[in-house]
């Protein structure tokens, strides 16, 4: 009889592994442009040896927009609804063209959150969902030894995952 604990499932077996990333260097306008055309909320940042430097999502650069536009008068003038899937609640947002205009330029690396919570691919999956939990976000970047970006596990992949198993 043999004594062997059954292999625990890992970060490698759940994750996405086509995720859409951005460069640092890269501009506002191509994040977003990113952002919504894969209907998505964020987007890991990696540098030119693909190494997951940051994170930035559509509320980062509209809040940016928003604190620096020029034309505040107007731009408070204007509510945009957006809704934030790590904090599970619709903000109001204050935009304009103007905003959007004057900051498409702007590079990705000046503003993306560089405190990125992350596991490995070989992290058991149960030690992914404590650090989920624990960190209050829906959703982690996958990484090798080396930093670069392998994937992300989001917590409707833990749904999926639940739902097409056998319980």
């Amino acid at each position: 009889m043999s004594s062997q604990s059954p292999v625990q499932p890992t970060a490698a077996d759940l994750m996405q592994r086509d995720v859409i990333a951005i460069r640092h260097g890269d501009s506002l306008q191509e994040a977003m442009n990113l952002i919504t055309e894969n209907h998505v909320a964020g987007l890991p940042v990696v540098d030119s040896k693909d190494r997951c430097v940051g994170l930035i999502s559509a509320t980062d650069i509209l809040n940016f927009e928003q604190e620096h536009s020029e034309f505040t008068a107007e731009a408070n003038a204007n509510l945009a609804r957006h809704y934030d899937s790590d904090t599970g609640r619709w903000e109001s947002v204050r935009v304009t063209s103007y905003a959007l205009e004057e900051f498409a330029e702007e590079r990705v690396e000046r503003l993306m959150a560089t405190n990125v919570v992350s596991v490995t691919t070989d992290s058991p999956l149960k030690d992914v969902a404590r650090t989920m939990i624990e960190q209050s976000i829906h959703r982690v970047v996958v990484l090798d030894k080396d930093q670069r970006l392998q994937g992300i596990v989001s917590s409707t992949d833990f749904v999926r995952m639940f739902a097409e198993s056998d319980y």
